[in-house]
């Protein structure tokens, strides 16, 4: 499995990235900030090509700074822009930058009428709180945000400030965590700090500015099945899941499991709700509970109810098989790691009752979240843009809606024990493979199945034909 990957920083690297840039390579603040500027306003007039009308909103810092020479690119490329004065300017680059828009005409008293505005008031030092003069911006005129929207903590997301929310968002110079908390339209501005990540010249030891705390991934290219593979070496994954309240869960784990390439499935209930499995496609098959070795993979938990807890922590600590942990299969583990091969997916709610803390709390980062679940076990941490553990953290760009239905997370659990059944894998670095894979493909299946108004059973469908495109 091959990747194509961007790193993605908290605010502090990003600075010192910066840094390197003006202290090591001696290319001035201002200039960078000019590149910077030159390459936003491009975005905007691309993103945004009637807005002949656009005010740039402007803070006291080089955020601000960097708003009013937006404000004077657009201004160059025939574009009615002006900067607002949101703050007066404080730091020296921002009042070098206001002093030549004010000069060039181009600084408003009051705000404009606008089809466009930029929000270029902070920057990447949000904390709350964040507190605005009243600004009266005219109602359903889309906003741009530069680099970081106002009212947002770069690093984790977490709203500490009140203000209206971007439509878009054009970061510089590395993607921040911020951009894959809630899900938001986004581009990139490149002003050069990959080239100085690991020193000076790009060329010295990579340091931690070059290693970060997480990268997007935007690319995966799946391990092929092979001619000569049988339903054997494809791997045979029992799924211990399904109730007689909630059998349709265990039902659908089995149905991501057979979709996502498994040679052999078999469901594990009890034998009073066979009766309630519904349309279980005839390659599914259907067993009671026993002789859990002889299975590849176990999917464990999705439906289950507590009154298994005892068993499913017993799988949890002896079973030699990789297994996939989701749902009730999570509620009955006290978070002790296992010694063999165990993957997670817990949402936050799972998380939370896993970890002992409110779900609140590991919301407000989910990075942070992440490295504490992997603790535990290789972990799928969902949400709009789901985590897979590892060094780096890996972020899957979600944001797909249809995923976003009852039973989708027991067809990522399918999906994930369908790869642990076939690829076999040694350690724990192979299962955070697999889990990114099924993350990768659970989102893509969702785009895939139709629009918002599918079922799970849909998104499992359409699995395959992800796993198509990425061959």
């Amino acid at each position: 499995m091959t990747l194509r990957t961007r790193p993605i920083s908290r605010a502090s690297v990003i600075r010192a990235l910066d840094r390197r840039l003006i202290d090591g390579v001696g290319i001035p603040s201002p200039v960078l900030m000019e590149h910077a500027a030159h390459l936003v306003a491009d975005v905007v007039r691309a993103r945004f090509p009637l807005a002949r009308r656009v005010v740039v909103l402007c803070g006291p810092g080089n955020n601000g700074g960097d708003g009013y020479a937006v404000a004077r690119h657009l201004a160059i490329a025939g574009v009615d822009a002006r900067a607002v004065a949101v703050l007066p300017p404080a730091s020296v680059d921002c009042r070098l930058h206001a002093g030549i828009a004010a000069r060039l005409g181009l600084v408003a008293e009051g705000v404009p009428a606008a089809d466009l505005y930029v929000d270029a008031i902070f920057g990447t030092g949000q904390r709350a709180p964040v507190v605005l003069p009243a600004l009266a911006l005219e109602s359903g005129v889309p906003m741009v945000a530069l680099d970081v929207p106002t009212g947002i903590d770069a690093d984790t997301g977490a709203r500490v400030g009140d203000f209206p929310r971007a439509d878009h968002v054009v970061t510089i110079g590395r993607l921040k965590p911020f951009l894959f908390t809630e899900p938001v339209a986004w581009d990139l501005v490149d002003i050069g700090q990959e080239r100085v990540a690991g020193g000076p010249s790009g060329e010295g030891e990579p340091d931690g500015l070059a290693v970060p705390e997480a990268v997007l991934v935007e690319g995966l290219v799946s391990t092929p099945f092979s001619r000569g593979e049988t339903k054997w070496s494809r791997g045979h994954v029992g799924v211990y899941a399904g109730s007689l309240e909630l059998a349709g869960a265990g039902a659908l784990a089995a149905r991501g499991a057979l979709r996502a390439g498994a040679g052999l499935v078999t469901l594990l209930v009890p034998k009073e709700a066979w009766g309630r499995l519904g349309n279980l496609p005839p390659e599914i098959m259907v067993r009671e509970r026993t002789d859990l070795e002889r299975y590849d993979a176990l999917v464990v938990g999705p439906g289950l109810g507590r009154a298994a807890d005892a068993e499913v922590r017993r799988i949890w600590a002896t079973l030699a098989a990789p297994c996939v942990f989701d749902a009730d299969g999570l509620t009955a583990l006290d978070g002790t790691p296992s010694s063999h091969l165990r993957l997670i997916t817990p949402h936050a709610g799972e998380a939370a009752r896993l970890l002992g803390v409110p779900w609140r709390e590991l919301e407000a980062d989910r990075l942070a979240t992440a490295r504490r679940l992997r603790a535990i076990a290789p972990a799928i941490y969902k949400g709009a843009s789901p985590i897979v553990t590892g060094a780096p953290l890996r972020i899957v760009e979600g944001g797909q809606p249809q995923v976003a239905t009852g039973g989708s997370g027991d067809v990522l659990a399918g999906i994930c024990g369908a790869l642990l059944a076939r690829l076999r894998p040694q350690d724990r670095d192979g299962v955070e493979q697999i889990a990114l894979q099924a993350a990768w493909l659970h989102q893509r299946a969702g785009a895939l199945a139709g629009p918002v108004g599918i079922g799970a059973a849909d998104i499992a469908d359409a699995v395959p034909r992800a796993a198509a495109e990425q061959g």
